[in-house]
């Protein structure tokens, strides 16, 4: 390093003689305006953004509804499968039922009968989060099952009790007539 030193200390009126040419400057003044120009625009530099914080968003709705998937009676074995789907079945059939049987013109027995068949799938929810939690607890797999026999049962009061109704306006109407 010292050699350096030396070399340049001695030659340092030659270093110092030479200045650049006019057309240096120019040529140097025409590339920092080219570099300029290779610069994305704004609105580009706006659309990588918005792309980004769009992809990272749908990334963490995939993530979040990964986590968040619920295991219901029929993911525990194909036995409760079979248990799950005989059950549902059901329910749909009389819930159709009693949507045939009933004549809800009173807004008020409707919201009373939706209100107590939404309480009832709360339940059932709860019991799916604790499933999730302990899926080899049996305690909660016949509490799921007991959930579906307690709907049905309650389902069929109901229908029996559209029944009896539908009767008593049959008969009234022809003690009438």
């Amino acid at each position: 390093m010292n050699d350096l030193e030396k070399i340049i200390r001695e030659h340092q009126g030659t270093f110092d003689d030479f200045e650049p040419s006019e057309s240096h400057f120019e040529n140097f003044k025409q590339k920092l305006i080219c570099k300029k120009n290779r610069r994305l625009p704004n609105f580009l530099k706006v659309a990588v953004i918005i792309t980004f914080v769009l992809l990272s968003g749908l990334t963490g709705y995939q993530i979040r509804k990964i986590q968040t998937h619920e295991i219901g009676l029929g993911n525990v074995s194909p036995e409760y499968r079979e248990v799950e789907l005989f059950y549902t079945s059901n329910i749909n059939s009389q819930i159709n039922m009693i949507r045939k049987l009933g004549d809800f013109s009173n807004i008020a027995q409707q919201q009373i009968l939706s209100e107590e068949l939404n309480d009832m799938d709360m339940r059932y929810s709860q019991l799916k989060k604790e499933l999730q939690l302990h899926p080899d607890d049996d305690r909660i797999i016949e509490a799921m099952i007991e959930y579906y026999q307690v709907k049905t049962s309650v389902l069929n009061k109901i229908i029996e009790q559209l029944y009896q109704i539908r009767k008593q306006t049959k008969s009234n109407l022809n003690v009438s007539v």
